[in-house]
């Protein structure tokens, strides 16, 4: 065993016993280069540990909704050159042991996400303009769906009724019943808007919808081969029941990432490369406070909520910023040795 890997196992379990005689849940940020341990009644960093093969291609979480045995469901794409291929992997957060590593080939996968019982995950394959569902005990594939062009993500509603997929170069948001896993509508977001990232508001009435303004992305979002489409970057909000757009804000930078609070007030908009976060009242559909963040979160970064709605984390380049819902300003910032990743609450 190399030396920075038995360190790593040491803090691992350093931490583990630590935590383990505290009955409230700890603050994992987990990302590519590393893993950081934090109490969030004091803010406290507990551990930072550096990252456990296999490697950074592996195992850098795009979501923070574990199974029922609390895995993350994450994905790879496969490197346009043909070295690697895609999968989907399984994994413990804490540990960062992998259960379990399902092949998809020679595609480009994105966003996965669970059904609100965690008995399904669902992966998009843009680059099959399809949705792969798997059961989550099994490992096996239950359904395969057809969507539109170049799906980038997915999310179930919590009341289990509407699977919303966005489909960035057919400019529409699928909707998909997933207790049968068929199509029941399709909402056109505009010529050139270029949806690719969706979430669903608490109340499961509604969604909002990030737009990129560029269709043909291949590996990333704007990269080559994607061409604008002069619409530029905005965000639209979907009528699930009436299928149909209430409205598009427009915006000055590309939101890749966005959370409710749990109440349904506000809606928290992040980009990948920008430091700011834009907040939206969802009864008006008004951006009402824009919040500067020290540092971009990158595309290692995210954005958990606190479940009682006090907190958003966001995990940026130079630390974890600490946004107190209710003032809409950013009151703590952990210094966590530069893991930049996914918070979890464990």
């Amino acid at each position: 065993m190399k030396g920075s890997d038995m360190s790593a196992e040491m803090k691992s379990s350093k931490a583990a016993k630590m935590t383990e005689s505290v009955n409230h849940p700890y603050l994992y940020v987990v990302g590519a280069n590393g893993t950081a341990i934090i109490d969030p009644s004091n803010w406290r960093v507990i551990v930072t540990a550096p990252r456990i093969p296999p490697g950074t291609h592996d195992l850098i979480f795009d979501n923070h909704y574990p199974d029922r045995l609390g895995r993350v469901w994450s994905v790879a794409s496969a490197e346009e050159d043909g070295s690697a291929l895609a999968g989907v992997h399984v994994v413990d957060p804490k540990t960062l042991t992998n259960a379990k590593t399902i092949s998809l080939g020679q595609n480009v996968a994105h966003t996965p996400g669970l059904t609100p019982d965690r008995k399904f995950a669902v992966v998009p394959v843009s680059s099959e303009n399809k949705l792969h569902v798997y059961d989550t005990n099994t490992f096996e594939e239950v359904a395969t769906i057809n969507v539109g062009a170049h799906p980038w993500d997915m999310m179930v509603s919590a009341d289990g009724k509407y699977c919303c997929v966005p489909n960035m170069d057919s400019d529409t948001l699928t909707i998909i019943d997933p207790q049968t896993w068929k199509v029941i509508g399709t909402v056109p977001t505009g010529e050139g808007t270029g949806p690719f990232m969706v979430t669903i508001r608490p109340d499961n009435h509604a969604a909002s919808v990030e737009c990129s303004g560029h269709h043909g992305a291949g590996y990333h979002h704007l990269g080559p081969p994607a061409v604008p489409t002069g619409k530029g970057f905005s965000i639209s909000f979907v009528d699930l029941g009436a299928r149909s757009v209430i409205k598009s804000i427009p915006l000055d930078f590309l939101a890749v990432w966005d959370e409710f609070t749990p109440d349904g007030k506000y809606n928290f908009f992040f980009g990948s490369e920008d430091a700011k976060v834009v907040v939206v009242d969802t009864a008006t559909l008004e951006v009402v406070r824009t919040i500067a963040l020290e540092s971009k979160p990158t595309l290692n970064g995210y954005i958990t909520p606190d479940p009682n709605g006090k907190y958003l984390y966001a995990s940026v380049e130079t630390g974890l910023q600490v946004i107190d819902t209710s003032s809409l300003q950013v009151v703590e910032t952990i210094r966590i040795g530069g893991v930049v990743g996914t918070p979890f609450l464990l």
